[in-house]
């Protein structure tokens, strides 16, 4: 019997070690295989980057616009390649942020001037002191990332070691990390130009200024301000939970808690520092079944932003959800739509209240405009549009570009088959500015 068990232990004992052998050659081929990926990772950034550098050392040379374009092309792809990449090393990306900044801009400035390019516009003689000072960057950057991979392979540092370590003992092993080694790499790497172009990244965006307007508000203003923008027969509380100081508009943060213990939602809203506007408001009341009409939802939103002082806005696009009704409303200025002066209103379609407001488009970029006639006509715009297409009567429409700016442009609904398209046609030289995809469903228009 004695012997029996024995027996029974040592095989028990013999199992045991045969599947912790095996766990271990398993978390050895993993670990293997995560070292193998992230190494190859860093290698094609670095490929991407060294190739950004050749594309634009081309651009130097070029001098046709369609070849420019084939190769702002090449570099935009390599340019969101080679940040894909990067994001996924296991680094603290905070201390990566030039060569992230470099990656993006580079990439949007080319896709920027591919479109120049497309138009027939040559590249002006700033823009080729920006691109070669951003060829002469990329160089370094390349440069510096090789110095970095052979730092790594010669100190023997595995990557995949340094994402289990970081979520421990990180200061420990700080410096051996390649956290470290690309926070030295940045200290060498010189502050590129900064870029001005029309696209969503460019400089001046950070430097954009709202055009709200007004006298600084106070505490007890704002608390007031809450309790008339709601105004809607239930007395609140309002309290200020904080400031909003990092954003375009400075805003207080108020919470409005109802008084009576008949309602048990609160509501919440941004009030801008200066000029006291609502810039955000959200109730949090539960929403019952829909009992209203769209055209109906439509017609509340329209009271609330009249009675809020907004006139001349009209809706555009609208979605319904859980039995709500969100409407997109633009403002109107001589029956031209200025879509960048936008205001959302979300409408309960159970009792008809007005649960969510955001006005940032509008206070941000409103003001009456001084709109040129349109250089080329209605006829001479619909030419641009294909004759497959069946096209509606087009409406002025003024639209945002990527840099901030804006163009009037004629705005044509058009019908291929089984789907609808908005076309922006550049009122001032026939440009195809803006196409977008309309996906009509049950709950409402989608824009792609």
């Amino acid at each position: 019997m004695r012997k029996g068990i024995i027996v029974a232990l040592a095989a028990a004992l013999i199992g045991s070690s045969v599947w912790g052998y095996q766990q271990y050659q398993q978390n050895m081929e993993h670990n293997i295989y995560l070292e193998n990926q992230f190494q190859r990772m860093f290698y094609d950034m670095i490929v991407d980057v060294e190739n950004i550098q050749v594309s634009l050392a081309k651009i130097m040379i070029t001098g046709t616009p369609k070849q420019n374009v084939i190769l702002f092309a090449d570099i935009a792809h390599l340019s969101y390649d080679a940040q894909e990449k990067l994001s996924q090393l296991p680094i603290d990306h905070g201390n990566v942020s030039k060569t992230q900044k470099f990656l993006t801009q580079v990439g949007d400035l080319s896709m920027s001037l591919a479109r120049k390019n497309l138009d027939g516009k040559p590249l002006e003689q700033s823009e080729m002191d920006t691109l070669e000072q951003l060829h002469n960057y990329s160089n370094h950057l390349s440069q510096q990332l090789i110095e970095l991979q052979a730092q790594i392979a010669d100190g023997g540092t595995k990557i995949g070691e340094l994402a289990r370590k970081a979520n421990r003992e990180l200061e420990e092993v700080n410096e051996h990390m390649l956290t470290t080694s690309f926070v030295n790499m940045e200290e060498k790497i010189r502050e590129y130009p900064e870029l001005i172009y029309d696209g969503p990244f460019s400089e001046h965006l950070k430097r954009k200024k709202p055009r709200l307007q007004g006298k600084q508000i106070s505490q007890n203003e704002i608390e007031r301000i809450a309790e008339d923008f709601v105004n809607d027969g239930t007395k609140y509380k309002a309290d200020v939970l904080g400031d909003l100081n990092d954003t375009m508009m400075p805003a207080y943060v108020v919470s409005l808690t109802p008084t009576s213990g008949e309602a048990s939602h609160e509501l919440s809203m941004a009030v801008t520092k200066t000029g006291g506007k609502v810039v955000w408001m959200l109730d949090s009341g539960n929403i019952g079944e829909p009992k209203l009409t769209e055209e109906q939802g439509i017609q509340t939103a329209q009271k609330f932003l009249k009675k809020q002082g907004y006139q001349g806005m009209i809706p555009t696009y609208s979605i319904k959800y859980d039995g709500q009704m969100v409407i997109n409303f633009a403002y109107q200025q001589n029956d031209i739509i200025i879509y960048p002066d936008l205001i959302k209103v979300k409408v309960a379609l159970d009792v008809g209240k007005v649960v969510g407001f955001e006005a940032e488009g509008f206070l941000s970029n409103n003001y009456q405009r001084n709109i040129d006639p349109p250089k080329i006509t209605v006829e001479e715009a619909r030419e641009k549009i294909s004759m497959t297409a069946e096209v509606s009567e087009p409406r002025l429409a003024m639209i945002p570009t990527e840099g901030g700016s804006e163009v009037l442009c004629y705005e044509f609904r058009a019908k291929y088959k089984q789907d609808t398209f908005l076309i922006y046609i550049n009122a001032n030289n026939g440009d195809e500015q803006k196409i977008l995809q309309m996906i009509v469903k049950d709950e409402g228009v989608l824009m792609l």
